[in-house]
């Protein structure tokens, strides 16, 4: 099994975490890696090993975002409260929300979130028929589609594409 691959983009995709960088850096990982695309999925207490409590891994969200260039796009759903209270510490990066409310929305037309369609702004930008269940799957197929878009893939391209995912 491989873990990474190097392909010929210019882009390179990661998924990181809040937990420390090392036994003498106690800093979290994610603040080394410089994003100028990142979406936040979730922030919830976590590591206590690591993090006394809710609010300091926040400030570590906060750090994270600080990092971020004000040509960079934060994608988040609205219900994470902790995200919302993480860029009211201070953000200078345009933000993008998903889900109920949002600017990213998905209406589904199955239950099961097999079939949905994609509105961005109110707009329908297509309709996603796959083999993937589960609010999980759409709600993260509505922030790989805002983070696409941010990086110059049009959403119709971006719905064919999780269209033909296997």
């Amino acid at each position: 099994s491989v873990s990474a691959r190097l392909g010929d983009t210019p882009f390179f995709v990661i998924e990181a975490d809040e937990y420390d960088s090392a036994f003498f850096d106690k800093r979290s990982k994610f603040v080394h890696y410089r994003p100028r695309t990142t979406i936040l999925n979730n922030l919830e207490y976590d590591h206590a090993d690591i993090f006394p409590d809710l609010a300091a891994i926040e400030r570590q969200f906060h750090h994270l975002v600080r990092t971020i260039p004000s040509s960079g796009l934060i994608i988040h759903p609205t219900a994470e409260t902790a995200l919302v209270r993480v860029l009211e510490m201070g953000c200078w990066t345009p933000v993008q929300t998903t889900g109920a409310g949002g600017q990213w929305q998905a209406r589904l037309l199955a239950e099961d979130g097999s079939r949905f369609e994609v509105l961005f702004d109110g707009a329908v930008q297509g309709t996603v028929n796959w083999e993937l269940t589960g609010q999980h799957n759409v709600a993260n197929a509505l922030a790989t589609l805002a983070a696409a878009r941010h990086v110059g893939v049009v959403p119709s391209l971006g719905v064919a594409a999780l269209s033909a995912f296997r």
